[in-house]
């Protein structure tokens, strides 16, 4: 999971502290509730804490240049998504959760091991038995799939 966290992160100093703090996370949510996958909640609140994380480094370095609080609060007040945008991210997640279900097997297990698990395309090409060349090719067409569903008009698929 440092691993993961390290690629996910771009922080190879800070990932055993994002690692516990998901950790912690994880372990809240699961004594509120079940959890089907519980390393896919640990990976995706490991992603989002990465990107607070960031966009809080992102806040005290344009601080510390500027040193005007007013450009603070407002890089503070964009963070948080309106309704709005949280229902259309949430019809974009489903556009491709059920984009990548109509993928063949090895398309899918490909870039999910690349986009969701951080894994390197050799070791995917290792864990397929494909050359890495196919491995990325493979992943590059998991990518234009998706890309390509999202692109779709709203009610193309109704």
């Amino acid at each position: 999971m440092v691993r993961y966290a390290r690629t996910v992160s771009s922080d190879e100093f800070g990932a055993e502290d994002l690692v516990q703090d998901a950790w912690i996370r994880c372990r809240t949510i699961a004594s509120r509730e079940s959890i089907g996958d519980p390393a896919h909640l640990f990976r995706r609140v490991l992603r989002n804490l990465s990107i607070d994380r960031n966009r809080s480094l992102a806040r005290e370095r344009a601080r510390s240049q500027d040193g005007d609080p007013s450009d603070i609060r407002r890089a503070a007040a964009d963070d948080a998504p309106s309704v709005e945008r949280a229902v259309i991210a949430r019809r974009e997640l489903e556009i491709l959760r059920d984009a990548l279900n109509t993928l063949d097997d090895r398309t899918r297990v490909a870039f999910e091991m690349h986009r969701f698990e951080g894994e390197r395309l050799q070791d995917i090409a290792i864990a397929l038995g494909i050359s890495i060349t196919r491995a990325h090719e493979l992943v590059a067409a998991a990518l234009r799939h998706c890309r390509a569903a999202l692109r779709q008009p709203a009610d193309a698929g109704q």
